[in-house]
């Protein structure tokens, strides 16, 4: 299924980058990962250089006005990031197959030793079942494992087919990625033991990247062949049927009649509106989707590098974006010098379905 051509995008809906804001003391190495807290305008970025940044952005109407308030430091690259759901711990997901938290008011950290292989992802959930707050870890170990923090060892596990590539959640859906081109399904409200359903996944090539709508009722991936694709839970629900379309995709600047493709590094889901949905891409540009309607609401120029990660603030009105080095190229084309810097991009009005 294909979207409205970005070509015919009225001035509006090509956004600009002119009044965007780095954001201070920024990570030394790729960013990985990017999450707001749900409760307040703290953001959390995961790098490669070792450690998890936290910053405060609600006033954030210059890098002078955005505070750096945490450091995780981890030691080996961090994968993934999240914050607890009143915001008070943050947590980062590491090649040392642990999962770090620190607690943002007293800033006392603890370690996790949770897998046999680095933990790909991390996020806090909601299993009503539990009498405190879990963490769901998913790991190239193949397994996604949950955890209590007042216990050092997990309080179940998930065995899956495959390593895990990527994993979001909210509301009552997890949904992990895994090396088979799957996508599994696990109903948190249920039993978070076992999965609901595992799906091929639409895209032919590997997943990068899922996203999960706010309610849960939604899940979005993207894929190293610049396709994403979006799909509901309820098999009833036929308004996604089928949906997948291409993006950062561009003319060859010499060859005639051919496409560069990108990967899709990033797909993110806005908290506000669950038919919008922002993607990242190798080619160094960001762009924002209506899924229902099939329409590109939002196309912005292309950055110095490329996009590794962006997330949606808790009101859907600011996407904050990671600009970086993303390897696909390989490593003799990393530079020392390449930038890298956490974004913050305000939209003047809501992103509207």
């Amino acid at each position: 299924m294909a979207f409205g051509n970005g070509s015919t995008l009225s001035s509006a809906a090509k956004g600009m980058l002119d009044k965007d804001v780095v954001l201070p003391g920024g990570p030394e190495d790729t960013i990985s990962a990017l999450r707001w807290s749900p409760v307040a305008n703290h953001l959390a970025a995961a790098s490669w250089d070792g450690k998890v940044y936290v910053y405060d952005a609600t006033n954030s109407t210059s890098t002078d006005t955005i505070k750096g308030v945490a450091a995780i430091t981890v030691g080996s690259p961090v994968l993934d990031c999240d914050f607890s759901k009143d915001g008070t711990v943050a947590a980062g997901a590491a090649a040392d197959k642990k999962i770090h938290l620190m607690d943002l008011n007293s800033s006392q950290t603890m370690t996790l030793e949770a897998h046999t292989s680095p933990v790909r992802a991390v996020r806090f959930v909601q299993v009503p079942s539990a009498n405190a707050p879990i963490i769901a870890s998913g790991s190239w170990d193949r397994t996604v494992r949950y955890w209590d923090m007042r216990q050092p060892q997990p309080i179940g596990a998930l065995q899956l087919p495959e390593r895990v590539y990527s994993m979001d959640a909210s509301g009552p859906l997890l949904a992990a990625a895994t090396a088979d081109n799957h996508i599994h399904l696990v109903n948190l409200h249920g039993n978070p033991l076992q999965l609901s359903k595992s799906v091929k996944s639409p895209l032919t090539h590997q997943t990068t990247s899922v996203s999960v709508s706010a309610d849960g009722s939604r899940w979005a991936i993207g894929g190293i062949d610049g396709r994403s694709a979006a799909q509901v839970v309820d098999e009833k629900d036929k308004s996604l049927d089928n949906l997948q379309f291409k993006c950062h995709r561009e003319p060859h600047p010499t060859k005639k009649g051919h496409t560069d493709v990108y990967a899709v590094n990033a797909v993110a889901y806005s908290p506000a509106h669950k038919d919008v949905l922002a993607t990242a891409g190798s080619d160094g540009t960001y762009c924002v989707w209506d899924v229902r309607k099939r329409q590109r609401l939002r196309s912005f120029p292309k950055l110095a590098g490329p996009v590794t990660a962006l997330a949606f603030a808790r009101d859907g009105m600011a996407l904050a974006y990671a600009v970086g080095y993303d390897w696909a190229r390989g490593y003799q084309h990393n530079s020392v010098t390449a930038e890298r810097k956490v974004v913050l991009h305000r939209f003047a009005e809501a992103v509207k379905k």
